[in-house]
């Protein structure tokens, strides 16, 4: 009513004019119908995915996770040590970048450098050194790397000819690829470092066979130190669902403490904010695999009932139910294992693998069962898997068999299997000693602290017959026990030497030369002793030296780099330098043992995944073809392949598949 005397007023007034009268009456309609009704609400239909019904009521099938592709990071660096290959044209853009950096790290005319006679120069002097180098760094982290992760770094030569021997100084990386001056610098999210490996099979200093020198990678020398945001996003704008989300995450992974929020977070009706739980801090990718088929509602056993069934009714969902078991917990282990024993190969690998990593013991004896019977992947499954586990010494008893035979990948997959156990009961042998240590003087190291110390240096004599130490800073040796002699390099991550077998050593007589003739290693007679001349590239100086037969001996002799504090004498080699000196030696059939890289165990992977014809659904795990990767321990002869330089393919991998 006050409305309509309103409207009337004013057009008496002559306030309004009469055009305006049809639509003011709409509004003075709508008005007196607002007083008496009131708008009904708009109906909006839920987003409803179609999934397999034993998937349903999974976080991962009503939300979905953002930003967990790998993205770039890049930046410029400065690459040390390197010996009269660097200093050369550099793109002026990229130069007054590199000395702002610089600037900014304190590096001036007055700092004392030592690396290679650099030191007491200006940061543009630095960069006309010999002896120094530009780099493009570049690395493809996910997002969901936590604060600390670990990952390789590639880098390339801007101004040198050369990278053997350098080392990365600490760089930024920054999201998207770095420019040369002029533009807005990016977010910066990560650090890099470290000495560069690059080609071990080519001539340190010298390109050819289409291998280069100016490219490498720092093995692990990345660091994640600003991890970006991840977070679930829900189909649906209902707070309700994105508080039973979280409830159902943070159950699960009740990471919380007073130093660390929980690792789920709601920040609205469609959005669930995560972190990385410290359990899953070095595999963050497994972690976000996981989160997805958390169960949001419940009782748990109700839904462990449904996943067994679903997958003994559809096989071809057995990986996915098998997370979903995993992501139920321990309390519904006794509903899993009644799949332990069951006929039929790809149910009961989803529940031996969802026990497995919820460290059921009593998982183990059918996956060492798995192990004897089965062919192709479920064996290598298996095997991995023991090293999940906690269930005693019997699965290291187990295990050191398989480190026995013949095939790559059923020895290097025992062997990683064995050091991940080897590690986690160091691990815990230092926690109890800390902790039961009563010298309140005592230092005491954080965990973070203890897991480092834990993964550098397993002692000798342990359950697992691997030990572990590391060599003069720059890569690990690691000495396994059993079965014929054999030589692994890893090419990723950690650098590692894998020293296989019992008493790996030179074989005499022997004549070895390689790089021009820098390195000569000779014995003339089964009873002469075994001299060695190398001339290093860098500063030609000449070493001569009587060695050790002993394969580990010689690798720790390459490696030190004599100290006033450690005199012992050794020739200071690089990973790449050490791994191409052993390479050598075993093309001129100077060691009892064979040679692998991490290359020729891809290869074999491909192999066997290849080799027979595949079953829709095998019915139990000797229906799966076998593969025999490694035949012999006698190595075939290699020869120089094209413009990808020398590869080490000395695995003989045999063209057709043997059938028992």
């Amino acid at each position: 009513m006050a409305f309509a005397s309103e409207v009337a007023l004013a057009m008496r007034s002559g306030v309004v004019g009469v055009g305006l009268v049809g639509l003011i009456g709409a509004l003075a309609m709508l008005h007196g119908c607002s007083a008496d009704e009131k708008p009904k609400p708009r109906q909006v239909a839920p987003v409803v995915r179609d999934v397999p019904p034993p998937l349903r009521g999974t976080v991962g099938t009503e939300a979905s996770l953002l930003n967990v592709r790998p993205v770039l990071i890049s930046g410029y660096g400065v690459v040390v040590g390197l010996k009269g290959t660097g200093g050369q044209q550099l793109d002026e853009g990229i130069a007054a970048v590199v000395e702002r950096e610089m600037g900014l790290r304190g590096i001036t005319g007055s700092a004392d450098y030592k690396w290679g006679g650099v030191d007491n120069i200006t940061p543009r002097e630095l960069l006309r050194d010999k002896n120094v180098a530009v780099v493009l760094v570049q690395a493809a982290v996910a997002p969901a790397a936590p604060k600390g992760f670990r990952f390789d770094v590639y880098v390339k030569a801007l101004n040198a000819s050369s990278l053997e021997g350098g080392r990365l100084w600490s760089t930024d990386l920054q999201l998207g690829q770095v420019r040369p001056s002029g533009g807005p610098k990016a977010r910066v999210i990560a650090r890099a470092g470290g000495p560069i490996f690059i080609n071990p099979f080519a001539d340190p200093g010298k390109e050819g066979l289409g291998v280069t020198a100016t490219s490498g990678r720092v093995l692990g020398g990345g660091e994640m130190i600003q991890p970006l945001p991840l977070e679930f996003v829900l189909d649906n704008n209902f707070h309700a669902r994105a508080k039973a989300i979280t409830s159902a995450i943070n159950s699960r992974f009740p990471d919380e403490t007073p130093e660390r929020a929980p690792v789920a977070r709601g920040r609205s009706g469609q959005t669930v904010e995560l972190s990385i739980p410290e359990e899953y801090r070095g595999d963050p990718v497994r972690f976000l695999e996981l989160v997805q088929y958390v169960q949001i509602d419940g009782p748990l056993e109700r839904y462990a009932q449904r996943y067994v069934e679903g997958a003994k009714a559809e096989p071809y969902l057995s990986n996915e139910l098998s997370l979903c078991m995993e992501a139920l917990g321990e309390q519904t282990l006794p509903i899993v294992r009644e799949l332990y024993e069951y006929n039929e190969i790809a149910p009961r690998m989803a529940a031996l693998r969802a026990g497995a990593r919820l460290s059921d013991p009593l998982a183990a004896e059918p996956l060492n069962r798995v192990v004897k019977i089965a062919r192709g992947a479920e064996r290598l499954d298996a095997i991995a898997l023991l090293g999940e586990i906690n269930a005693g010494p019997t699965v290291d008893i187990g295990l050191r068999e398989f480190l026995k035979q013949p095939q790559l990948l059923i020895r290097i997959g025992a062997y990683e299997a064995l050091a991940q156990r080897a590690e986690r009961a160091r691990l815990n042998r230092l926690i109890r000693e800390q902790y039961t240590n009563p010298d309140p003087n005592a230092i005491r190291l954080s965990p973070s602290a203890l897991q480092v110390l834990a993964e550098s240096d397993i002692p000798a004599g342990s359950l697992q017959g691997v030990s572990r130490k590391r060599l003069d800073g720059e890569f690990f040796l690691d000495r396994v026990e059993g079965g014929d002699p054999l030589v692994y390099v890893t090419q990723q991550g950690t650098p590692r030497l894998v020293v296989f077998g019992d008493e790996p050593k030179l074989v005499k007589p022997l004549l070895v030369s390689a790089w021009d003739d820098r390195l000569l290693i000779d014995a003339e007679s089964e009873n002469a002793p075994i001299r060695l001349m190398y001339r290093d590239w860098k500063s030609g100086f000449v070493t001569k030296q009587e060695v050790d037969a002993d394969l580990t001996k010689l690798i720790e002799f390459f490696a030190h780099k004599p100290t006033p504090e450690d005199p012992r004498p050794g020739l200071g080699m690089s990973y790449s330098e050490v791994v191409g000196a052993l390479y050598a030696i075993h093309r001129s059939g100077g060691m009892n043992a064979n040679f692998a890289t991490e290359r020729d165990r891809l290869m074999a992977a491909l192999n066997s995944l290849s080799a027979g014809t595949r079953r829709e659904r095998p019915e139990t795990t000797t229906d799966r073809p076998e593969v025999v990767v490694l035949e012999s321990p006698a190595a075939a002869p290699v020869k120089p392949q094209g413009e990808e330089g020398l590869k080490p393919i000395v695995i003989p991998i045999p063209r057709e598949v043997k059938k028992k």
